[in-house]
């Protein structure tokens, strides 16, 4: 099994899209009570999805540097 340790530096080194991720995560967990347009809860998804594959790479990259 794969043991997933978070490095607090690669979210640092990226101060752009960490504030990214925790403004789309924080939009989407209270959807519910703002209530988008379809369309622009679908972009903000696939944003949450793109930032989460971007950074599960470099943490990656930081594993296997080390």
């Amino acid at each position: 099994m794969y043991k997933f340790k978070f490095d607090k530096d690669t979210f640092l080194s990226h101060p752009l899209l960490t504030s990214l991720f925790v403004m789309d995560f924080s939009l989407l967990l209270f959807t519910p009570l703002i209530r988008f347009p379809i369309i622009i809860s679908i972009a903000l998804v696939c944003g949450l999805v793109y930032l989460s594959a971007q950074f599960a790479v470099k943490l990656h990259e930081v594993e296997q540097a080390k």
